[in-house]
């Protein structure tokens, strides 16, 4: 694991500005946008180089590469990359008695042989991962020559990380490696997701992605029924145990032909609880449905938990909350009512305040023609520029 250097200073130390005695930050992030705009072309180019690189889970270093020849760009300390392949550096500030965390995950839902090349419009930008996660990552790339641009000096040193087996079976591993094991206390963390602008993730719900396969190939009697069929018997039998709002049946997977039952299938749920004991009961009747099912149909059922988040966070009235809800409404947009993300558990589970954010607007998400708006992105980079000033502030000190 890298060490930031506490006390290191920029080349330029008379080029401070004192961020955290700033009279009115509401009217400070108001005013951001505007001049973010004169920014565009960098942002723009950041986010295409990224989008156009292929990086699905567990295949993100090309992209940690680029992210890590930014930060060389921009000057940055400490630039590394840890056991996990998380790529970090350190942007240091005038004082580094603080550490704050801004982490985007690097990989994207799409395999490497999918076309990646981007499609750019004066209002939009068009593309696989453009959206989950390229614009993120684009905005960690981007932000220290921002800051710089906009002679913003934080006091506390900023760390930056694109993080690395985050979605599906990478289980958000990037950021729980990094958290669990850095060599120094993290004062607040925020995670930059492209989309929504607006949504302020601050807890957790208790949560699991699993799979449940079905295999007939050896079985006479199973294999008549086929496995799709056997499936939607457990599917039926997870609807009378859970309720729609803990329960999303993601697909159903299986089969070769018209005519032929599925030898094999596979079904892809979600299951979401208000606490980790309920959470737990529920892995328990399921694991009794699947053996059940099993034993009647002769069929060979397993059930795999892919990826787990536990339950909790931030009070609503946190002063990091607070902090964000009002800057995210002084530039005029209205926070997402859903608080709960699986990044924030990461967070929770070491103790340290953190928020999902995202930067802009998107549509037809995790398609390959996966869309996002450019001109809320610079409302979107104001808020992450603004929390980042409130955590220097000292926030989230004696919390």
């Amino acid at each position: 694991m890298f060490v930031p250097a506490p006390s290191a200073l920029a080349s330029n130390p008379s080029k401070i500005v004192i961020v955290q005695e700033h009279p009115d930050l509401q009217e400070f992030v108001a005013r951001l946008p505007a001049s973010l705009q004169g920014y565009r072309e960098l942002i723009l180019a950041n986010l295409v180089m990224i989008g156009e690189i292929p990086a699905p889970t567990f295949q993100e270093q090309a992209r940690i590469d680029f992210l890590q020849q930014r930060f060389t760009e921009s000057g940055l300390h400490n630039v590394c990359s840890d056991e996990v392949g998380n790529g970090v550096a350190v942007l240091p500030g005038s004082e580094g008695s603080r550490h704050i965390l801004v982490s985007a995950h690097a990989d994207t839902p799409f395999a490497a042989t999918i076309e990646h090349t981007l499609s750019l419009y004066p209002e939009r930008v068009i593309g696989p991962g453009i959206a989950d996660n390229s614009l993120g990552l684009s905005i960690i790339a981007s932000l220290p020559m921002l800051l710089d641009f906009l002679d913003i000096r934080l006091r506390s040193n900023l760390i930056l990380m694109g993080a690395s087996r985050s979605l599906g079976r990478g289980d958000l591993a990037g950021l729980r490696f990094f958290l669990t094991n850095s060599s120094v206390p993290i004062t607040a963390g925020l995670s930059v997701e492209g989309v929504q602008l607006g949504r302020l993730n601050y807890a957790s719900l208790a949560s699991l992605d699993a799979e449940i396969t079905c295999r007939t190939a050896d079985v006479q009697g199973a294999s008549r029924s086929g496995a799709v069929l056997i499936l939607n018997q457990v599917i039926h039998r997870l609807c009378e145990l859970v309720g729609p709002d803990a329960l999303v049946l993601g697909s159903v997977e299986g089969g070769t032909a018209f005519k032929t039952p599925a030898r094999n299938a596979v079904l892809r749920i979600e299951l979401r609880q208000d606490s980790n004991d309920k959470l737990s009961g529920l892995v328990r009747s399921i694991d009794a449905i699947v053996e059940d099912i099993s034993t009647r149909t002769g069929a060979q059922l397993r059930f795999e938990i892919i990826a787990r988040s536990s339950a909790g966070g931030l009070d609503p009235l946190h002063p990091l909350v607070e902090n964000a809800r009002s800057i995210i409404t002084a530039l005029g947009v209205e926070p997402c009512q859903d608080c709960h993300s699986t990044a924030a558990s990461c967070f929770n589970d070491q103790g340290i305040p953190g928020l999902v954010i995202g930067i802009t607007a998107g549509h037809q998400l995790n398609q390959p023609d996966e869309e996002i708006s450019i001109e809320p992105v610079f409302r979107g980079i104001a808020q992450l520029i603004g929390m980042l000033m409130a955590i220097d502030g000292g926030c989230c000190d004696g919390h």
